[in-house]
């Protein structure tokens, strides 16, 4: 049997870090440029995480075997760009670094990966102290505002089809930061002048509530990206039918929006027997975790459209 990440409540590492707890260590810790708070690589006995303040933007195990694996599972789900097929990806950008897990993933597939990262001691630690820094090739790392340059005021539109990507990977909204490019003229300047035409794909992960009455953000998301892509599916980071799971809770979601069938084309490894806390274990099912309560809003029938200005839909 293969081996898989270990168990761990993240949660309560997190609790602990933030509670300097005995037995976490600083490995590096520098101020940052760009975001204004200082950037650190922290680390206990089984995880190293990076932090941007005293937000965590980024993690990985620190034994060799688990090390391509992803610690988060939202960040295993964005992951899921690298299953897509008809056509395969060949260049997929990525917007904001993290500690790199889903840009590593995707390079060791021989996906070229271009990325985009404003922060440049986040570009400096996920390169030093990070797998990512295994993974420098194929494609580039650029240190920019993502939004800035996806709206061609410090970049610049590729010149040419050849250019275009296949797939645009976006992690930029927390539930704090501005929407970005969340607002639909936004969504179409990017599927315009970014993407394929046709088959590429925008994946859009954020984390929000998917019942409720906070889930409008997430149904307006759903709505806008329905207002410009023809397909458009919702996945959670864990089976919504779960009976152990608590649907009031806010988790990660990745909206992936094609004018081809996206879900489709998402040909998903197979389950190995692996156990459910596992990367393995998400890639293998997440095709069967899209919320049901979203389903109207993927489809166009339910959900604000965003406009810019609008706020996001309401609180997420």
């Amino acid at each position: 049997a293969r081996r898989w990440r270990p168990s761990d409540r993240l949660d309560m590492l997190l609790i602990a870090l933030l509670s300097s707890v005995s037995g976490v260590s600083v490995v590096w810790s520098e101020a940052g440029t760009a975001v204004g708070q200082p950037v650190s690589v922290l680390q206990t006995d089984s995880h190293r995480l990076l932090l941007i303040g005293r937000v965590v933007v980024g993690a990985e195990y620190r034994m060799e075997w688990a090390r391509d694996q992803a610690v988060f599972s939202g960040m295993a789900l964005m992951q899921s760009v690298g299953f897509l097929t008809e056509p395969v990806p060949r260049r997929v950008l990525a917007l904001g670094l993290g500690s790199g897990t889903a840009p590593a993933f995707l390079r060791a597939r021989g996906i070229a990966t271009d990325v985009v990262e404003i922060e440049p001691k986040v570009i400096a630690a996920a390169e030093a102290h990070f797998l990512f820094g295994e993974h420098r090739a194929p494609g580039s790392t650029l240190c920019a505002d993502a939004v800035a340059y996806m709206r061609n005021a410090t970049g610049g539109a590729p010149a040419s089809a050849s250019l275009l990507y296949d797939a645009i990977l976006s992690d930029l909204f927390d539930g704090d930061n501005p929407m970005g490019l969340l607002d639909a003229d936004q969504l179409r300047a990017l599927k315009a002048d970014w993407l394929q035409p046709e088959t590429g794909v925008l994946a859009l992960n954020i984390v929000a509530f998917r019942t409720g009455p906070h889930a409008r953000l997430a149904r307006a998301v759903a709505a806008t990206l329905r207002s410009v892509f023809r397909h458009v599916v919702v996945y959670a980071d864990h089976d919504p039918r779960a009976a152990d799971g608590d649907s009031s809770l806010p988790g990660n979601l990745l909206f992936l929006a094609s004018d081809t069938a996206v879900a489709k084309r998402l040909a998903t490894p197979p389950d190995e027997g692996d156990p459910p806390e596992s990367s393995f274990y998400l890639h293998a099912h997440f095709k069967g975790w899209a919320p049901p309560e979203l389903a109207a809003a993927a489809d166009g029938e339910e959900g604000d459209v965003l406009a810019a200005g609008s706020g996001g839909g309401g609180e997420p």
